[in-house]
């Protein structure tokens, strides 16, 4: 019985080591198969990889190319009510801003004079900077402030003398090279406003205090216009010193002969911003103003507005109640 069970043991041994090798050489003729198939196809997934990853790589530049925009940061505009910046001028906050660079002077004995005379050099630079943006304002529908300079060297003198005056915003920033620059900054109104619009005929003037735009008694009631917002966004309106405001048929509703000189070189003949709403909130119309669509523009730097006859003939008779007019009671909204 021994010997049958140890010569059936050794059968069986035997059988299944010819099965596990028949096994084995079939799982690795199967791999060897599956290796040269594996050679076509892994070329194949390479080569749809590829194409999926291209295709991946368009997807996410085109998606990058639409959502880049020039988002300027909530932070920058802080104290800012709606600005608009044209050439360095800010019409809504009503100041000019320049940029200087300086170099230091190389024979300089040490690094602290060195960093004088760059900031020194950069203010110069920012100043005449500051002064060739002036000479681009527009001062009325036909004048710039470069022709008045450049027809008048009274007028030339008082600009420059003006522009030193400048304040500097920020801190000076230090290049690697021993270069500094400043940005420097003035206002619009006050004594540069009234150099330009001597040139204007205007109404009564009388002594005011700064602007407040204090409503009188009358304008408690809710029914009283407390000032005028033209809509302008459909028409390319210029900002401009000395703006005018016509009606249709070509009578002059609004300008220098409707003002005080006095609220002219305060705050400006006219206001610039860019929304409704937020001109509704500002000091300048108070509480209650009228809003009208300008219908277009005069003159050849295009900044007076012309309105619709209806809306000229309601500013009139309100302005010959409210008097909001000659205190420059007025905003245009533009682009």
């Amino acid at each position: 019985m021994k010997k049958i069970t140890l010569l059936l043991a050794a059968s069986f041994i035997l059988i299944t080591a010819g099965c596990s090798s028949t096994v084995v050489k079939e799982e690795r003729a199967e791999k060897i198969q599956k290796t040269e198939n594996s050679g076509i196809t892994v070329t194949e997934t390479k080569e749809t990889t590829v194409t999926s990853v291209k295709d991946d790589v368009t997807t996410v530049n085109t998606t990058i190319e639409k959502s880049v925009q020039p988002v300027v940061p909530v932070a920058a505009n802080e104290g800012i009510e709606d600005q608009y910046i044209e050439n360095g001028v800010n019409w809504s906050l009503r100041t000019v801003t320049a940029t200087g660079i300086g170099a230091p002077n190389p024979d300089a004995p040490n690094m602290a004079v060195k960093r004088a005379g760059a900031i020194n050099a950069a203010k110069i630079y920012a100043v005449r900077d500051l002064i060739a943006t002036i000479k681009g304002m527009y001062v009325s529908s036909e004048q710039t402030a470069e022709n008045y300079m450049m027809t008048s060297d009274v007028v030339k003198t008082q600009v420059e003398g003006i522009a030193k005056a400048f304040r500097v915003v920020g801190e000076p920033k230090y290049f690697d090279d021993g270069s500094v620059e400043v940005t420097v900054e003035m206002s619009i109104n006050g004594e540069l406003s009234d150099v330009f619009l001597k040139q204007e005929t205007f109404g009564e003037t009388s002594l005011v205090g700064e602007a407040t735009y204090k409503l009188s008694d009358i304008a408690g009631q809710p029914s009283v216009y407390t000032g005028l917002i033209i809509d302008c966004t459909e028409v390319q309106l210029r900002p401009a010193l000395a703006p005018k405001i016509f009606s249709g048929s070509g009578i002059e509703i609004y300008g220098s002969a409707n003002v005080s000189k006095d609220y002219a070189v305060q705050q400006g003949m006219m206001g610039y911003l860019k929304s409704v709403e937020v001109a509704r909130e500002n000091a300048r119309v108070t509480n209650n103003p009228l809003v009208i669509r300008a219908t277009g523009v005069k003159g050849s730097n295009k900044t007076d507005i012309v309105i619709s006859d209806e809306d000229a003939a309601k500013i009139k008779e309100l302005d010959s109640n409210l008097n909001f007019l000659r205190e420059c009671r007025v905003v245009a909204i533009i682009n």
